[in-house]
Order: C-alpha cells, then structure tokens, then sequence
C-alpha cells in the first residue's frame, strides 16, 4: 500500500478537476476547520472560550459552516441517503424539545442544544466533501500533518494543564486556564492517532507512531473512561487490518513499558488530582468497569455515576417523562439532585453524553440518537468489508480508522461530560462527517466501476 496517497479510485480527471472547482469561500472554511480542529485537541477548554459571552469560538465556526455549505452546491446532498433522513428526524425531535424552553431558561437552552446541534458541521463535512477536489486525499494529508504536531505538543499542554495550572493564562472572569484539556478528550485524539498509525495510513516511521502514542497515552490514563476508549479504539484498529510483525512490534513495546513501570514502581498523583498514576491503578481501573474494586475512589466515583444514570432511567422510561425528557435548558445536576458529587465544578449534565439524551429528549430523542449512530456505523462496517472483499487496502484502512475514532469518542462519552461540549464535541462530529462523506464516495465509485464493467461485457 502506497500510504502516501490517497485511496484508489480517488485521483480525478482533469475534467472532472475543473467539473469539481469551488469558491474561495469554502477553501477558506476548510482551512478554519482544520485549524479549530488542532486548536481543541491542543488547548482544549483553553480554546472553547476564546469569544465574548455568549459568542465562543464554536459559535463562530458554526456560523462559517452554514455559510460554506450552502456555497457548494451539494449541500442536499448527504441528507437524501439513510443517514441523511435519520439525522433530519433526529434534528427535528431536539429543536421541538428545545423550543418550550427559551423563554423559560434563556441563553442555557441553546448553551444545553449545543450537543445535538453540533451535527451541522457533519452535514457541513460531508456536503464539502462531495464537491471538493480529491476530498480524502486532503483529509489524510492534514491530519497527517496534525498527529505530527500533536504527538509532540499534545503532552506538553497536557502536563501543563496540571503542573503549570497556576502559572498559566486564565480567560478574564473565569477560572479556566489556557490550555486546559481533559483527560479523556486526551486519550481520544491519542487513539485516533495510534489507528491512523496502525492501519499504515500516516506514512514512514510508523513503529516511531505507534510508539510515541503508547508512551503518551499512559500519560491520560487518570481517566478511566479515556483508558478503557483508548484501549477500545486502538483493539479495533488491530483486528481491522492485521499485520503480524506490526501487531508483535506494538504488544512488545507496549507490555516492555508496563513491565519498566511496574518493576520499578513508577507512580505519580499530577497536581489537581486525588488518583495516583501506576500500573496498579491502571489495573483497578480496568477492573473497576466491570466489577467492584477496594479502591474507595473509584467506586465512590462509579457508584454516583450509576445512581444518577438509573434515576434517569428511572424518570424517563418507566416515569413521567417517557416522551419528553426535561427539555434543553434545565440543569439537570440540580433537577436530579446529584449537584457537588465526587466532581472539582458544577455541573449540569450527568457524565454520559448519551443517557443527557435520554434525560431532555425522552426516549424517542433517545433512539433517534442510538439509531442516527447505529446507521452510520452500518454504512461504514458494508464499506469496509465490500473493500476487503474487493481488496483494496487503502479504503479498508481508512473505514477502520475512521471507525476506531468514531468508537474511542463514543466510549468516552459514556463516561463523561464529552459531546456536550465543542472540545469533543466538534472533533466527533467532523469524524462522523468524513465517514458519512467517504462511505459515500466509494459507493458511488463501486458503482460506476460495476457500470463500466457491465458496458465492457456488452
């Protein structure tokens, strides 16, 4: 495999170049995108409130997105397919649950909607992807240049956001920090990164990839929902393309280090933070998701988390609130009664992005969600195997990763306060968009190819 170059099939005519030209406006767009992209990954928080009340940096991009969209002529485009009409359904179901609430709840209705209206700049992703020249190749070249940057910038501002916290600039009349990146948001550009690497899709010196991103992801592993994301996403990558030397070459570094850590007890509690870093909390950790541990931490963590997660199932599939949820704008921490948990700040929303879901849309904007999700991920898993069984690697690499991404996202959302947010919630929403986009493409290439081969048999 050439991974240098974009997927077979990808490389266009010079009529079909000229046929695909478009305006300025949308280079400009996809340049601020890639760059807000980095941005979050790297500043976190730090960069979500760079703005002026109640007008942040996601907001402006936003505002950029609906404009790109509608410059390039295809902007209907991805809505007229099985994902295009889930997501139409699902949108529809929030702005009706939303609505009732401006007047009541003001600014924090919209502030709340942010987790379902973050999927225009998926529909803004796919719309451009279709009209762009050589969309993939564009995309794997820029991330390709924003894992090189982050592998090494990536863990300095995220041991700064811990050990400098006090030295660090903070947006005037707030308290956060630039940058200020969460753990779990940490380990899932990590994991997007290690996939990328694995599947060979980031060039030369990939062993030197795959490294750098063992090595750094341990570094997030105080969180146990970025851990267990991590660990999923990066599994999924393997098994999606194996390569026996390379699988041998990653288990071999990665259990070298656990060993070295072990052996020589490295432990250490980054400032901020009541858990210690070591092999042992990784492995209580681990442990900790699936059965009952001693470690008081943890399991106080967990059992709030679960208390609150079955109150909402409790209100919501066998109580009042069935239909409707408690709408957009509602602190939920507060209406729960699960305000000053085991957590370092306020909250309004429970830590998992898709029981919030189920708490303000009721269960249909619960399964619009799940079913929005499982349709994608159908679309992407047929693309992928109909590549396989054509054998051409490049787009089976790229499906995995694109996959693996998407996973490590949704994993970290069912552990905390992730979508809800533009840190995350934009970089999900951009993957989901370059997967609605690419399964797209290769459909469409598949067919021609089986169009020029049925004319050849003629």
């Amino acid at each position: 495999m050439t991974t240098a170059a974009a997927p077979r099939g990808l490389v266009l005519t010079s009529d079909e170049l000229a046929a695909r030209a478009y305006p300025g406006a949308v280079k400009l767009y996809v340049w601020l995108h890639c760059t807000w992209f980095a941005l979050y990954a790297l500043l976190g928080k730090g960069f979500a409130y760079a703005g002026y009340p109640p007008i942040y940096a996601g907001e402006v991009l936003l505002f950029f997105a609906v404009c790109a969209v509608f410059l390039t002529q295809r902007s209907a485009a991805p809505l007229l397919t099985p994902i295009g009409a889930i997501m139409v359904c699902f949108v529809a179901w929030q702005i009706m649950r939303m609505a009732p609430y401006v007047d009541v709840y003001g600014i924090n209705a919209f502030r709340d909607s942010v987790l379902w209206a973050y999927a225009a700049f998926a529909w803004a992703v796919a719309a451009m992807m279709l009209r762009i020249r050589r969309p993939l190749h564009l995309v794997l070249t820029r991330y390709r240049k924003f894992a090189r940057i982050y592998l090494v910038v990536g863990p300095a501002t995220w041991l700064m956001t811990f050990y400098l916290s006090d030295k660090l600039p903070v947006w005037p009349h707030t308290t956060v920090t630039i940058p200020l990146i969460k753990a779990g948001d940490y380990a899932v550009q990590l994991a997007g990164i290690f996939a990328f690497s694995t599947l060979g899709l980031s060039g030369p010196n990939t062993a030197w990839w795959t490294a750098a991103a063992i090595v750094e992801g341990a570094l997030g592993m105080t969180n146990r929902g970025g851990m267990v994301a991590f660990l999923s996403a990066s599994a999924l990558a393997l098994a999606a393309r194996p390569r026996v030397g390379k699988v041998v070459t990653v288990t071999a570094i990665a259990m070298t280090l656990i060993a070295a850590a072990g052996a020589f007890d490295v432990r250490f509690t980054p400032p901020g933070s009541t858990r210690e870093v070591s092999v042992d909390m990784l492995t209580e950790s681990l442990r900790s998701v699936i059965t009952p541990t001693d470690s008081a931490d943890l399991e106080s963590t967990k059992g709030w988390r679960l208390n609150w997660w079955s109150h909402i199932i409790d209100y919501t599939i066998d109580g009042p609130y069935f239909w409707n949820g408690k709408g957009y704008g509602i602190n939920l921490a507060d209406s729960d009664g699960f305000q000053g948990g085991p957590t370092l700040e306020p909250l309004r929303s429970p830590h998992n992005s898709h029981l919030t879901f189920l708490a303000r849309a009721g269960v249909p904007g619960f399964l619009l969600w799940v079913s929005l999700q499982l349709t994608w991920l159908a679309s992407m898993a047929r693309a992928y195997f109909r590549a396989r069984f054509t054998s051409q690697y490049d787009w089976m690499a790229l499906f995995a990763w694109i996959t693996a991404f998407w996973l490590a996202f949704m994993i970290n959302a069912s552990f905390d306060v992730s979508l809800e947010g533009p840190m995350a919630g934009i970089p999900f929403w951009t993957v989901f968009g370059i997967g609605w986009a690419s399964q797209m493409i290769f459909s469409s290439q598949m067919t021609a190819l089986r169009v020029r081969s049925d004319d050849a048999r003629r």
